[in-house]
């Protein structure tokens, strides 16, 4: 089959999360021996990075990558952020689209064109839910960039981060787009109830996400972990700034992998701890390394996370986790085993107390958590994605 795979953000021109996912999926389909192209915009990446540098990963070489330019650069985002039409992309998206894909999937819609794309092309369209974005501004449901979203207060939000209003999401333009697409996944059960509950709420279907074990990123002997480990983007909604207290004041070893608009205020909240090390964005293929040399991965967010891929990528090394309770993080921990879930910081600071007393707990808990990672295998879901695709062409 020929698989079309559209996002805004995509390697090296991303920031984590969906860019990896998309990466993974055409890496996965290419070597399932379908014909794979994707589409994302640099001119948004550009417009967005601020602090975080372009970060590449390893693609089949069969897959074509389509890296969309204006010469007016960041206009060309930003004009689809305000009205959510392509505008400027929208003549190289039918170029593309038009020559005829068996699958049109789209992840990260927002600015490589907006609701207002979702009409090009034929064949089976699919669009993965990585974000809030269809029904919140801001995408993450992280409300004036302070805490997570229980009531909407969408304008006042969006000026509290200093974004300039989408009137375009007070017309029908969303709905329209929303009707070309014949299926939407979502990576967790967490999304699929928040998109169930939306005004003209969505139907969908879940489908988590996955990440690729081969012999290269097999775990290593625990004796020489050493530290605890957070990898991320390093944004107020990850919540870093939520536990860094707990490792100055301790003394524990804590390696920082990531980089952000926060950075600054997290690097003054650790002055002067000389055990916690801020590494910057680090390169996705040198990732399994830290895992491997962390006691255990913790993932403070405090915004509704969709999935958290660096869960499963830590449990893949026998890495124990930490996570809050926020969105879908707890589904991941409960079906693998894998780690705690902590919802204050006396319960983290507990969590904590547990693995460094007891050794053993953490090799238990990391081995549990892959040993159970069946349940994100490649071949699981290319099954049930493939199956999901033959039921739309039979619908």
């Amino acid at each position: 089959m020929r698989f079309c795979l559209i996002t805004t953000f995509f390697p090296p021109y991303h920031f984590g999360g969906d860019g990896i996912f998309v990466a993974n999926l055409a890496n996965a389909l290419a070597r399932d021996g379908h014909s794979v192209e994707v589409i994302h915009c640099a001119d948004a990446f550009r417009l967005t990075q601020k602090r975080v540098q372009p970060s590449p990963i390893v693609l089949d070489p069969s897959i074509r990558v389509h890296t969309l330019h204006s010469p007016w650069g960041a206009l060309s985002p930003l004009l689809t952020y305000a009205t959510g039409l392509p505008l400027m992309k929208e003549r190289r998206l039918r170029e593309i689209l038009d020559t005829g894909f068996d699958v049109i999937h789209w992840h990260n819609v927002s600015l490589v064109g907006g609701p207002g794309a979702l009409a090009i092309g034929k064949g089976v369209k699919l669009c993965t839910l990585h974000e809030y974005w269809f029904t919140c501004p801001t995408h993450i449901l992280f409300r004036d960039n302070q805490h997570a979203c229980v009531q909407r207060a969408c304008l006042s939000c969006q000026f509290a981060y200093r974004n300039p209003p989408q009137f375009w999401r007070y017309t029908s333009l969303a709905e329209h787009g929303r009707r070309h697409i014949n299926r939407f996944l979502a990576p967790s059960q967490f999304v699929q109830n928040v998109f169930r509950n939306v005004p003209d709420g969505f139907e969908t279907t879940v489908l988590p996400h996955f990440v690729p074990a081969s012999a290269e990123n097999a775990p290593a002997e625990r004796q020489d972990r050493s530290y605890y480990l957070f990898v991320g983007r390093l944004e107020k909604a990850k919540g870093l700034q939520t536990i860094l207290p707990s490792f100055v004041r301790s003394g524990r070893r804590l390696v920082v992998a990531g980089a952000g608009n926060y950075e600054s205020e997290l690097r003054s909240l650790a002055a002067g701890a000389g055990n916690i090390e801020f590494q910057g964005r680090v390169a996705h293929s040198d990732l399994p390394d830290l895992y491997r040399g962390a006691i255990a991965t913790v993932v403070p967010s405090i915004c509704y996370e969709t999935f958290g891929l660096v869960t499963v990528e830590s449990l893949l090394q026998e890495t124990p986790v930490i996570s809050s309770d926020y969105g879908a993080l707890p589904e991941t921990i409960l079906a693998t085993g894998g780690g705690r879930t902590y919802r204050g910081r006396a319960e983290f600071e507990q969590a904590l107390a547990e693995l460094d007393t007891d050794p053993q707990l953490g090799r238990a808990l990391g081995q549990h958590g892959r040993k159970n990672l069946q349940l994100y295998e490649t071949r699981r879901h290319l099954d049930e994605y493939y199956r999901i695709i033959h039921e739309v062409q039979n619908s």
